[in-house]
């Protein structure tokens, strides 16, 4: 128990800590801090060798026990790396206005640091500003907010108790008051967008915001922190470097991966890359690839194994910060705008018959320049075991969440995204303890897109600490089934009800436990491309929704479930579709209060019920 007389005595401490200490880490039983030399501090793209450093925040970390504090890296990602809107690798004249998901994010100067440490018991984290702002107990609030953490001020720092957590540690964002930007948003059509008056010469510039004709569509933070506390690693997820059949890779340019014959790759503590212009391209050898803790790795990933078992494991950090939006190898690694071809930052191939499992623990995945994961060749026998992971840094657009393969289980996530965040594409899938920072485009959960056989699907504590949507055209919602993905009628797919295939079905699937802080889009959008049945929804609570009225006459905080036919007059049915304790702000939402407080909508003649 932390008395006040306990946590006087742990401030001073700090406070003589901090003077005597300068890039300090520890490495022992209870606590595991990281540190690179090479930390950048800059708006440009860092050097090869380097990594980019927070420009606003340091952070120290100490045991609850030793009460010393240790420096702990703190890496910064930025929109578009530094490098603009450019089409061909390290050419910054090849600029172009095309689409690339980025709105004001560069213009306004968004950031997205996050810190990574290892602990056995409680720890505390002390936050310090660099621009010597003073911290002060009603100047910041940490998110989620239900996590209601231990936290104090002294010296103008914030300290907060991180309890240990034995099975997965704690992945929390840290905001300041004086450092939240307001999304204002035009909101007259689907390619709307939002709008900035603070720089005359960027993109979507206003000369002041009406609040009328640009409402406010989200606040969140400038300069977001986020820090992940893990627990140490299992040992049977650590490779032994002496081991036959090893690699491990020397610092600097990554070279040999495609023709090594050892079975496992090591990248230690240390800053690596592949160039704008390679990739991690592996060898038919290669199932287990490790990235130890403070290990920093500029590249793309695609596996080539017809292992049975693939791993990929370690705390270190896997960055697409070099590659142009929709790096595709096939195309130089210029920006080419298809589908199939650009970079996924995890990608491979399945046998096929042959059950194939992937586990994922530990690793932190930054700036990911389209899809963050795809695996081709026989998917229904692949399953992903994926925890204790986290992207950040997802600025770029398309830039999804890892896909649930059939029999895929997901816990302890956290996701930055710019796209479908949690995809239920496949059966017999669990993901659970996810916590979400969204931008501009797709659902939080997504199981559209195309018609589908599902059943027993399981989605269960969602922490959504933002979520922002620019207009319907975005498909706003925290539970989606988008229309048929068509490219070519992009612009009417969207309403189109004849596009079912009634002879598919979704069934017994749960959403529980969702929390939506903030401006939030509606509960659901849902283009029943098949037959439904059993589906529930529990135990969601949405702080507010936003305003913006959208177009078509639909308010961007609308829910809805249209009527859908195959387009032969064969309609699809909904059977015991449960919502239940759904709570906006502080209102329970009844069937008499659906479509006012709840903003529900759907089809009179589906089985819909509210509890």
């Amino acid at each position: 128990m932390w008395t006040p007389s306990t946590l006087v005595i742990l401030l001073i401490g700090i406070a003589t800590a901090r003077a005597t200490s300068s890039n300090n880490t520890i490495s022992n039983s209870k606590l595991l801090t990281w540190w690179h030399d090479s930390g950048e501090i800059t708006q440009s793209p860092v050097q090869p060798a380097s990594v980019r450093q927070s420009h606003l925040y340091s952070i120290q970390v100490a045991n609850s026990v030793d009460q010393i504090y240790y420096d702990s890296f703190i890496y910064e990602t930025i929109p578009r790396n530094g490098q603009g809107n450019i089409l061909v690798p390290n050419d910054p004249t090849s600029k172009t206005t095309a689409n690339d998901g980025i709105t004001i994010e560069e213009t306004i100067g968004m950031t997205m640091s996050w810190t990574s440490f290892l602990y056995s018991a409680d720890a505390w984290v002390k936050v310090h500003r660099l621009d010597g702002f003073s911290i002060e107990s009603n100047s910041f609030v940490i998110r989620p907010t239900n996590l209601n953490f231990t936290t104090s001020t002294a010296n103008g720092d914030l300290f907060i108790l991180v309890p240990y957590d034995q099975g997965s540690g704690t992945k929390f964002s840290v905001e300041f008051n004086d450092n939240l930007y307001e999304f204002h948003d035009g909101c007259s059509d689907p390619s709307c967008s939002y709008v900035q008056d603070s720089t005359a010469d960027g993109p979507y510039y206003v000369d002041e915001m009406d609040e009328n004709s640009m409402p406010l569509m989200a606040v969140e933070p400038l300069d977001s922190l986020l820090i992940f506390a893990s627990p140490f690693e299992d040992a049977s997820l650590v490779p032994d470097e002496t081991s036959e059949n090893v690699l491990v890779v020397d610092e600097g340019r990554i070279t040999g991966l495609n023709t090594t014959e050892a079975n496992t790759i090591i990248f230690k503590a240390g800053v690596y890359y592949a160039t704008a212009t390679d990739y991690l391209n592996l060898s038919a050898t290669v199932d287990w690839l490790y990235f130890a803790p403070g290990a920093y790795v500029k590249g793309a990933v695609e596996f080539h194994t017809a292992s049975s078992l693939i791993k990929t494991t370690g705390h270190g950090v896997l960055s697409g910060e070099q590659y142009v939006y929709q790096a595709d190898p096939t195309y130089g690694f210029q920006n080419h705008n298809v589908n199939g071809s650009p970079l996924r930052m995890w990608k491979g191939t399945v046998p096929n018959g042959q059950q194939t499992t992937w586990i994922v623990d530990g690793p932190t995945l930054n700036s990911p320049p389209f899809n963050s994961m795809d695996w081709y060749g026989d998917i229904s026998a692949f399953s992903v075991m994926c925890t204790d992971y986290k992207q950040v840094g997802a600025f770029f657009g398309q830039t999804d969440g890892m896909q649930a393969y059939p029999g895929s289980v997901y816990q302890d996530i956290f996701y930055h995204t710019n796209d479908d965040t949690i995809k239920i594409y496949y059966s017999n899938v669990t993901v659970s303890d996810v916590t979400v920072q969204k931008a501009t485009t797709a659902p939080v959960i997504q199981f559209g897109w195309a018609s589908r056989n599902l059943s027993n699907i399981q989605v269960d504590n969602i922490n959504i600490i933002h979520s922002r949507w620019n207009s319907n055209g975005s498909n706003p919602g925290l539970i989606g089934s988008n229309n048929v993905y068509d490219p070519s009628t992009a612009s009417t797919s969207a309403t189109n009800t004849s596009t079912a295939n009634t002879y598919s079905s979704a069934s017994n699937i749960v959403f529980a436990n969702i929390r939506a802080e903030g401006i939030s889009g509606p509960l659901m959008r849902i283009y029943a491309l098949e037959n439904l049945s059993n589906i529930t929804i529990s135990n969601v609570w949405i702080e507010e929704f936003g305003s913006c009225g959208g177009y078509e006459n639909i308010g961007i905080s609308e829910s809805f479930m249209p009527a859908m036919d195959d387009g032969n007059g064969n309609n699809v049915t909904v059977d015991n579709f449960v919502i239940s304790n759904f709570i906006v702000g502080d209102e329970k939402v009844s069937l008499d209060t659906a479509s006012t407080t709840g903003q529900l909508y759907w089809n009179p003649a589906f089985d819909v019920t509210i509890q």
